[in-house]
């Protein structure tokens, strides 16, 4: 044969099968992995990136630099040096002067460019509110409450310092607004350039020097790289997914789903191209043997069948990113309307990786049945062919290739290690029990009607190829139950986070004397709240009689190395009898009323930072008084709820002769804010801060979440529904045989139909009540080592998964069977011959 003739035969037998269709199941396996990896790899890549653009205006940047000192120009320098955008802010306590009366405010001291990313809302004096950067030099931006309590109005001026500033609006929005409710008042907005005149820069002074960086995300991550050895330990530098914020924890469960998915999306990819790969290689075989017995030597028969499979899979390649790409942009517009899209992003990755995808898939999963086809012997047209002689080596190139495929996706070689390795063992255990309820299942067809009877001898003996059949639907079934539960718990999370009746204000500076008033009228207005936690202010100085340092800079650090390290500022210290909502004890016990001894307890990161435990004596100094108490518990916090938490709570015989202030959280209701407020305008020494913006961003933001979470659960449910198809096509040509042989023994359509409809209806029972264990043990581990949520159990979806295997593997199985079961005879036989 001349040297270009496979060339020719290979072009022409492609073409051959493209028209009729016999190349349709594993042309869309390829298609399948290649657009549900291009379509979920960039849809997930775009909407982290525009949810995490969206969450930026939390901290006004993408990055901050936070420091108690003066910011070193060299990191400023190199920021301009790559183009980013910075902007300069200083924080601190100081007191405000106008009419006679002093008011202690948070001031904010802002270069021009503030805030880099969110929003600041401001209202002038005709009640317009507009988007606004910093104030002008001798201007201020206050909050409404500063103008209340100093009875001052917008265009009057206030003493700040040596300064004297004009009121130009009243802040509504503050982009990087605190969560917290131990600031010590109202905030107020100055240029950064009218620092000097207030002179409130004196030594001593507790200042807090930020500078927020905004820019191009590869440029960020350049800069991050640079910034991130030079940050000392007093020093913080962060982003939105590191702020500590009661976002960010949102944030990474999203990244995480949204990863998590796109990986099981490759699975389920490489699945379906495996089925289709092992029927492609079985339906060519007496092919190949009629060929090798007309004289085709094995070389040319493999150069002949590389280049079909290889001219395939380019097809199928690009034809699955023609096809990820629309179901990417379908998901992207209807996203439109909830986050900004960027064009910028970039797409080079996810392309890449669905490239990739396709090359690997069509090649790792290719080889065994390839080779398996190309060396069949001429001799098998008279003997017959073994469709299903296995050797565990020939899962060594899938194996392989599924490792890469999810360290490409994941960047963690630990997390594809383990997924690959829970992956083998639930697959093992599940051919196991597979085998079992096959051959259990002979016993009960053997008592039932003849059509349940012929479909269990159908799975019984064809035990081995129903059981890897049965592990592929499990595979498929249990992927799919896995993300659906994991976003319904996930969602779940987020939204117990933020409930209908979150505390959206909070009271702070309440004196003894107001506490009977506050609490009355919360009762009679049926306002809910966390309830009065009193608040002193102290600092820790020893442990177990030894005391403790400042946290200072290494440079500054003149204490013996051996010394403890303390906290280095005055803590918030309350008092309570009974544990706090939303507090867990994790060693040692709450406080006895009837004990009176001096006790503690501290919250658990603390502990650990200090090295505290259990049993330990703390010494704190209150004023000129020391005490010294003991650590009787451990607790766990939930930061992220919307109430007052404290890292050190005592019992109440410790405190309650100091003097304190008390603070307390409540839920006001549209319709009892103007009371609330007329309340509070009786009592203008209590400080207000209202939440209800911040809490509405963020219900904004896990809304959006919670969307691209729904698209891409809609894909993966597409990958997996192909998969089963792909999976019900493979037996068609063994199903063929057997309809054949039973119609020429006379067996009547009605029991062929109702025998292969129970046949798969059985399969996918069986398929879903072991993907509803194998599930729940996967999403145990999710659940606690992925997203540090509590283990839940999920019994309602093993029914869920046992109905609906069923009901599709049933009907996708009469479906693919409906042609062959009402051929005649003679149509079938000539067909299988």
């Amino acid at each position: 044969m001349s040297n270009n003739v496979w060339i020719k035969q290979s072009l022409r037998l492609l073409s051959h099968e493209l028209r009729r269709g016999e190349l349709t199941i594993i042309f869309l396996a390829i298609v399948l992995a290649v657009a549900t990896v291009f379509s979920l790899s960039g849809f997930s890549h775009q909407i982290q990136a525009a949810i995490l653009n969206k969450s930026t205006s939390f901290i006004a940047a993408d990055w901050v630099y936070s420091s108690p000192r003066p910011i070193d120009t060299a990191i400023i320098e190199r920021s301009e040096g790559l183009g980013i955008k910075s902007a300069q802010k200083l924080e601190m306590s100081s007191m405000v002067f106008a009419n006679g009366k002093l008011q202690l405010s948070e001031i904010n001291a802002v270069g021009d460019q503030y805030p880099l990313r969110g929003e600041m809302l401001v209202k002038d004096a005709s009640g317009i509110i507009s988007v606004s950067k910093a104030p002008k030099p001798g201007d201020i931006w206050v909050e409404q409450k500063l103008l209340n309590i100093l009875g001052v109005g917008i265009g009057d001026t206030v003493e700040v310092g040596m300064a004297v500033l004009r009121i130009a609006g009243v802040v509504t929005q503050i982009p990087d607004a605190s969560f917290s409710v131990f600031t010590s008042g109202p905030e107020l907005f100055l240029n950064i350039d009218d620092m000097p005149k207030t002179e409130l820069i004196q030594p001593g002074s507790r200042l807090g020097y930020k500078v927020l960086f905004a820019g191009d995300a590869d440029v960020m991550a350049e800069f991050d790289e640079w910034v991130e050895p030079q940050v000392k330990e007093t020093e913080r530098w962060y982003d939105i997914q590191s702020s500590r914020s009661a976002l960010s924890s949102s944030l990474d469960a999203a990244e995480q789903y949204l990863s998590l998915a796109s990986m099981l999306g490759i699975v389920l990819a490489a699945v379906a191209v495996a089925v289709a790969s092992r029927r492609y290689g079985q339906r060519h075989q007496p092919m190949v043997a009629v060929f090798k017995a007309m004289g085709a030597s094995q070389k040319h028969i493999t150069a002949l069948y590389c280049l079909h499979w290889g001219l395939l899979s380019a097809l199928s390649i690009v034809v699955g990113l023609v096809i990820g790409f629309g179901l990417q942009q379908v998901g992207l517009n209807a996203m439109q309307d909830y986050l900004e899209i960027s064009a910028k992003a970039s797409m080079t990755m996810p392309l890449l990786v669905a490239i990739a995808t396709g090359v690997l898939c069509a090649i790792a999963f290719a080889i065994a049945p390839l080779k398996q086809l190309v060396t069949i012997k001429p001799l098998a047209v008279i003997r017959g062919f073994k469709h299903d002689t296995f050797h565990w080596l020939q899962l060594v190139p899938a194996i392989i290739a599924l490792y890469l495929l999810l360290y490409m996706f994941s960047q963690n070689w630990l997390l594809s290690v383990v997924l690959l390795l829970g992956a083998a063992i639930v697959s093992a255990i599940l051919l196991v029990l597979g085998q079992v309820f096959v051959s259990a299942g002979r016993s009960v067809g053997s008592k039932s009607g003849k059509a349940l009877h012929l479909a269990f001898a159908n799975l019984k003996r064809r035990a081995q190829e129903n059981s890897v059949q049965l592990v592929s639907f499990t595979i498929a079934i249990k992927l799919l139950l896995l993300i659906v539960v994991i976003r319904s718990d996930l969602i779940s999370d987020w939204q117990s986070q933020l409930p209908d009746n979150t505390a959206n204000r909070f009271l702070v500076n309440i004196s003894q004397q107001q506490v009977d008033d506050v609490n009355r009228f919360m009762e009679a207005q049926n306002i809910p709240g966390s309830g009065l936690y009193p608040v002193v202010r102290g600092r820790l100085v020893a442990i177990n009689d030894d005391s403790v340092t400042k946290e200072v800079t290494k440079e500054e650090d003149k204490e013996p190395e051996s010394q403890r390290r303390g906290i280095g500022r005055e803590l918030n210290l309350t008092w309570r009898n009974q544990l706090p909502e939303g507090n867990e004890i994790l060693s040692g016990q709450w406080f006895s009323r009837d004990d009176t001894r001096p006790q503690v307890s501290i919250e658990e990161g603390v502990a650990q930072r200090l090295n505290v435990v259990v049993g330990d004596k703390l010494t704190f100094q209150l004023g000129s008084e020391d005490f010294t108490v003991d650590v009787t518990s451990v607790r766990k916090v939930d930061w992220q709820s919307l109430q007052p938490n404290f890292f050190m709570v005592f019992n109440e015989f410790v405190l309650q002769d100091f003097p304190a202030t008390y603070i307390s959280s409540h839920f006001v209701a549209p319709e009892k804010v103007q009371a609330f407020n007329q309340f509070l305008a009786q009592y203008p020494t209590i400080s207000m801060i209202d939440v209800e913006a911040l809490i509405n961003q963020l219900r904004s933001v896990i809304e959006q979440v919670s969307l691209a979470v729904e698209f891409i659960l809609v894909l993966v449910v597409i990958a997996g529904t192909l998969v089963l198809i792909a999976q019900v096509q493979a037996s068609m040509e063994e199903r063929e045989r057997e309809i054949a042989i039973l119609r020429t023994l006379g067996a009547k359509g009605s029991l062929l139909k109702n025998s292969v409809l129970l046949e798969f209806i059985c399969l996918g029972l069986v398929a879903g009540l072991m993907a509803g264990m194998a599930m729940e043990i996967a999403v145990f581990f999710i659940q606690t080592q992925v997203f540090k949520m509590e283990a839940s159990f999920h019994l309602e979806y093993w029914g869920i998964g046992m109905v609906s295997g069923a009901a599709f593997v049933g009907i996708m199985g009469m479906i693919s069977c409906w042609r062959l079961l009402n051929m005649s005879s003679v149509t079938l036989i000539r067909r299988t011959m």
